[in-house]
């Protein structure tokens, strides 16, 4: 984990440790603004067809999970005693990287950041406790590297793309304006198209991205 992210980690369990010498109660409706930490796992495949009999396509995957860090901001309410919406928009600095190797083409994937409105539904188990649903967008934005293991030329450029987001949440009000949630979000099979091959100009491959994520946030609400 960096250094930011033990930082937040720290806050917020002393954020926690001075919230909860107040009265417990149900985090308000309005406006809340909060920081994250998660865990972020990056998976790669690339399906690259060489065109020969001998070599057929060929389909490769990577995956790896890094540390990561970011703010949200949104607007939550109840629809009935026990009903809640809530619409949220993040940042999250990322620092996962990828290395894909197919056939001898290696293809690094590096994910600078995710961002991007999640929109959530859920019920109030408890006064303090609540389950809930998510569903939204997220962008990907990313710089990739291909090259091969035998040859320095490199290509590089980078991208970024738009994928549904879907998971599950919860948050526990530790009183009336802090709270902690935990959630897990998976994006999944994002197709983009990557930089032509160093050897071979002009030749594109299928690639796809998902992205999972493990969220623990402390959140002010107004």
């Amino acid at each position: 984990m960096n250094k930011s992210a033990r930082v937040l980690g720290i806050s917020i369990a002393a954020a926690l440790a001075a919230a909860s010498l107040g009265t417990a109660a149900h985090a308000g409706d309005g406006l809340y603004l909060g920081g994250q930490i998660q865990s972020s796992t990056l998976s790669h495949s690339i399906e690259r067809n060489t065109g020969l009999a001998t070599s057929p396509s060929i389909t490769s995957f990577a995956e790896e999970s890094d540390a990561a860090i970011g703010l949200h901001l949104g607007y939550k309410y109840h629809v009935r005693d026990d009903l809640f919406v809530a619409a949220e928009v993040f940042y999250t600095d990322e620092s996962t990287s990828t290395t894909n190797i197919n056939n001898m083409l290696q293809t690094r994937i590096d994910l600078q950041s995710s961002y991007g409105v999640n929109f959530k539904a859920g019920v109030d188990v408890t006064r303090q406790f609540s389950v809930y649903g998510i569903a939204g967008a997220t962008v990907l934005d990313f710089d990739i590297h291909n090259s091969y293991p035998f040859a320095p030329p490199m290509r590089s450029g980078s991208g970024d793309e738009v994928g549904l987001t879907l998971g599950v949440g919860f948050e526990y009000a530790v009183n009336d304006h802090w709270s902690v949630k935990g959630e897990y979000t998976r994006i999944s099979d994002v197709d983009f198209d990557p930089l032509p091959e160093v050897a071979v100009p002009g030749k594109i491959n299928p690639n796809d991205l998902s992205h999972d994520s493990m969220k623990l946030a402390l959140s002010y609400s107004f």
